[in-house]
């Protein structure tokens, strides 16, 4: 009796279960709904771009510094040849102040270039000398090296420091170059230093063309579109500091990716946005340029990519908006565009395993439908296979709840 009373509340307990599924079943779930439809669908890339003229040139820094001073502002005339700014050049002054010292030793050696014990003993305490002060200038350099991990000290002078560590570790070799010229005699010692002498004024020639660098002229007269820099700032070579030219025919420059690039071409329209205080400005534009060799182009997150150049022109004015070359926008190309065409939007769509999916409502039930998608656009993905044109499918494929034949509503 025991016993078939047991039995009688499993069986009662199973009845539960089934009753509860039973019931979670019948429970239909709200969801967003979409159609298939057929139309087009276009892949688009977004590129930073800038306005430039055809009588207008970029003005990058050839050299290494914190700015000095900055002579202009965007609007004024210059004529070519003015000065538009300056670079900090100290360290370029010690450094050939340094090899100029060096030259004069080793032109004064040369002339007494008998290779007695004397000069010998000369040249080698000058070496004892330059060795101590490259190893206090390479402690020097750990130390502003740690600093500069822990924040204590800026990147200009840790590459002061280093810099200072280059030309010790210089004057050691020349110092050694000097004692091994002091042990010899003849025509072999004065080769030798006029050797020193070939190598030093080529350090000297190149050091002197940067710091002629340091000051940076107009290329030719014309207007300061743009003044990317300000006094203090800290510049490298490639960093670009001014646009100067004359007002022109305008064009739209920017760099596409080498993978989007391939459906591009001359003639082509893009959409231009011109980012103001307050409102933003679309204008459209056509394709009249596209590079056929990629460069090298260094991203704002600091990663290298190769991008071609492309460039292009507005189709009409933007209204009162006033354009001058150096300014910055958006230019939206379409890579791919596919018509009439089944598509679902981007939303219904989701992948697992390598495949895509979507929820299919049927019978007023959701149910889970593979299929075989083609172009993506920024709304809406073209369907190739699995679906037709009128069905119903779920905008929110992870909602809560949702399951293989569900109800939804």
């Amino acid at each position: 009796m025991k016993k078939w009373k047991k039995r009688g509340l499993i069986g009662a307990g199973i009845a539960a279960v089934l009753i509860l599924a039973a019931l979670s079943m019948s429970k239909a779930v709200d969801v967003e709904e979409a159609e298939v439809i057929r139309g087009n669908v276009a892949a688009v890339v977004v590129e930073k771009g800038k306005v430039t003229s055809e009588e207008s040139a970029d003005i990058y820094s050839e050299v290494q510094g914190r700015v000095k001073a900055v002579h202009v502002e965007e609007g004024d005339t210059v004529a070519r040849g003015d000065s538009l700014a300056e670079i900090d050049a100290g360290d370029l002054e010690a450094r050939i102040a340094a090899l100029e010292g060096e030259l004069k030793s080793i032109e004064g050696m040369e002339r007494a270039a008998q290779g007695n014990a004397s000069q010998v003993r000369q040249q080698e305490a000058a070496l004892e000398q330059a060795e101590l002060s490259f190893e206090l200038a390479e402690t020097a350099y750990q130390r502003v090296q740690q600093l500069y991990a822990e924040g204590a000290v800026t990147r200009a002078e840790l590459e002061r420091s280093q810099n200072e560590m280059e030309t010790a570790a210089e004057a050691v070799e020349q110092a050694r170059a000097a004692l091994n010229a002091a042990k010899k005699l003849g025509e072999g010692n004065r080769l030798q230093y006029q050797g020193q002498k070939e190598s030093i004024q080529a350090q000297l020639t190149r050091l002197r063309e940067q710091k002629e660098k340091a000051v940076v002229t107009a290329p030719a007269d014309g207007t300061v579109f743009a003044a990317g820099i300000q006094e203090g700032d800290f510049v490298s070579p490639g960093t670009l500091m001014f646009t100067v030219g004359k007002a022109g025919r305008i064009k739209i420059e920017t760099y596409v990716g080498t993978r989007d690039i391939r459906d591009l071409k001359t003639g082509d329209s893009v959409r231009v946005l011109f980012k103001m205080p307050g409102k933003d400005t679309e204008v459209s534009g056509t394709i009249t340029r596209v590079n056929p060799a990629a460069e090298e182009r260094v991203s704002s997150l600091g990663i290298t990519e190769d991008k071609i150049k492309v460039l292009a022109e507005l189709d009409e004015e933007p209204g009162e908006l006033r354009i001058t070359p150096g300014m910055s926008v958006d230019v939206t190309f379409t890579t791919q565009e596919e018509r009439d065409v089944l598509a679902v939007p981007r939303e219904a769509v989701f992948g697992d395993n390598g495949k895509d999916y979507v929820w299919v409502i049927e019978d007023g039930r959701a149910v889970l439908r593979e299929i075989t998608t083609g172009t993506e656009g920024d709304e809406f993905v073209e369907v190739e296979k699995g679906l037709r044109e009128g069905q119903q499918v779920i905008l929110n494929p992870h909602q809560e709840g949702l399951t293989e034949g569900i109800k939804v509503k």
